[in-house]
């Protein structure tokens, strides 16, 4: 098993107490089951998922929710890194961010890259944001984190100059240790309110 394989296992684990009775996938197929379509696999994804003709935008708001201090670090991180990066950052409102997808097919859509192409990049960055009603591109290391950062910038200004473009508007970036770090905040906010209780 590779190290970004076994990376992506061990997070999947850390976030599956989190959300205790949602489905949490590796590897996951988004268009299973529906024939003559492309089916882009997902290196986490957090249910529920909308495998057919369902929409359960009520489900991710309450997802949303039960899950805001992670979303938030998230977010938080994800801002650093865009601020770091993309020196005309547009502006970036939590709300929209976390409501943009309304008709998403998983609340959480997470993809991990270690050595790829800019293209291999942009599909991963594109699955993730299309996909989840939040999209998460992990970086490996500060380069990927800068690439995916500099490809977000690139579909947000298409679409400022009135371009054919993707919104990546509820795409957030970070780097492997930053969605670490994001995860252990929901951990221990949980055991904070769990002793408070």
């Amino acid at each position: 098993m590779s190290e970004t394989n076994e990376y992506q296992q061990a997070m999947a684990a850390q976030l599956r107490p989190l959300f205790d009775g949602i489905d949490i996938v590796c590897e996951w197929r988004a268009m299973t089951g529906q024939t003559g379509v492309y089916s882009p696999r997902l290196d986490i994804a957090i249910g529920p998922f909308a495998i057919g003709n369902e929409i359960y935008a009520g489900e991710y708001d309450r997802l949303t929710g039960l899950a805001s201090p992670l979303l938030e670090a998230l977010y938080e991180r994800s801002l650093d890194n865009f601020a770091r990066f993309d020196g005309n950052n547009d502006p970036v409102h939590f709300g929209e961010v976390v409501g943009r997808n309304y008709n998403a097919r998983c609340f959480l859509a997470i993809e991990i890259e270690n050595k790829s192409s800019r293209k291999h990049l942009m599909g991963g960055a594109i699955n993730a944001a299309a996909l989840g009603r939040v999209g998460i591109a992990i970086g490996w290391n500060v380069g990927m984190v800068k690439a995916f950062v500099k490809l977000r910038a690139y579909l947000m200004y298409l679409s400022r100059v009135g371009k054919n473009t993707f919104d990546p508007y509820n795409l957030l970036v970070l780097s492997r240790e930053q969605f670490t770090d994001a995860v252990a905040v929901l951990h221990r906010h949980r055991e904070a309110a769990a002793r408070a209780s």
